[in-house]
């Protein structure tokens, strides 16, 4: 379809309205000359709808992120805690461990080490090996250690 024809149609079917609520700040756009489908009043309420729109995607986007690494945590730590060294990658998958997101990775030689905040492991392409939690080997697991831990923040 020829470009005018398009244009002459969309008039038409927008000929009935004679004006709309800008989507940003609600001013009323009255179709005189221009785009009869304009969304916007001006381009700086464009720039603040569509920048408004990003930063709330890209909070949605942490906060989903941060709810599949806590859930990640969680599974290492309970590994740990049962005193587990070591899995088949498939047995962690099914226990619901997405691989996809750890907060380190380091590759030293050959090794791929990973950490998920304080529980690093080494992956091989079949097996999770040496599921280790950095806070256990810390001496702040008693009061005294608590305390000195707080001296070192100081």
């Amino acid at each position: 379809m020829p470009t005018f024809v398009r244009k002459r149609a969309m008039k038409s079917s927008l000929e009935h309205l004679s004006y709309t609520q800008c989507l940003e700040c609600g001013d009323i756009i009255e179709y005189g000359s221009g785009r009869l489908d304009r969304k916007f009043c001006s381009p700086g309420c464009k720039n603040r709808y569509h920048n408004r729109k990003k930063a709330v995607s890209w909070h949605r986007y942490q906060e989903k992120v941060g709810k599949i690494l806590e859930n990640n945590h969680e599974i290492l730590e309970h590994l740990v805690n049962m005193g587990v060294t070591s899995i088949e990658r498939r047995s962690l998958k099914q226990l619901g461990y997405n691989y996809d997101y750890v907060t380190s990775y380091h590759k030293i030689g050959i090794r791929n080490t990973y950490s998920c905040y304080d529980i690093t492991y080494e992956a091989t392409p079949s097996r999770i090996l040496h599921i280790t939690s950095l806070l256990k080997d810390r001496d702040d697991t008693t009061e005294e250690g608590a305390a000195l831990w707080e001296r070192k923040a100081d």
